[in-house]
């Protein structure tokens, strides 16, 4: 019984391209306020952009960056270690980073509120995938598998 569950969970820890995938969306979550062009407050070039724009341009980029990174993190360590925790935490990074235009107030920077919306609503789905998929080679969490009790005579 054990060894069954361990290849099972050694087949499921060796096929998990959504692990790579929220690499590449950590990744792109990083550049995209370069590549989206909503950056330059951040750096100090948009100090006086108009409609007080800089600072919901700052906060925007800023919150890309860090949870960008963070998010490179989580997932370079799920791609390593099978533990739930991680998967946990992707999901709360994934409903913090769809929130973000709300909380941060830049909703009126469309490009970086769909951004946000976009890459956050895809990392939420993939960790839950990926929980899902976990309570099904674990059921019973994070502990071993259970131990057939001898018959009682």
């Amino acid at each position: 019984m054990a060894n069954i569950s361990m290849q099972s969970a050694a087949r499921w820890r060796s096929n998990r391209p959504q692990d790579w995938a929220l690499v590449v969306l950590a990744i792109w979550l990083f550049i995209s306020p370069w590549v989206l062009r909503f950056a330059a407050a951040a750096v100090g070039t948009a100090q006086g952009a108009p409609g007080g724009y800089g600072a919901a341009i700052g906060h925007a980029s800023w919150d890309a960056w860090v949870l960008g990174i963070i998010l490179f993190l989580v997932a370079i360590s799920a791609v390593s270690r099978m533990r739930a925790s991680q998967e946990w935490i992707a999901l709360v990074l994934g409903i913090w980073i769809f929130i973000a235009p709300w909380a941060l107030g830049f909703t009126a920077l469309h490009r970086a509120s769909w951004d946000h919306w976009v890459v956050g609503i895809l990392v939420f789905l993939i960790a839950l995938a990926n929980l899902s998929m976990f309570r099904t080679v674990h059921p019973v969490g994070l502990g071993a598998p259970p131990t057939r009790q001898p018959p009682l005579t």
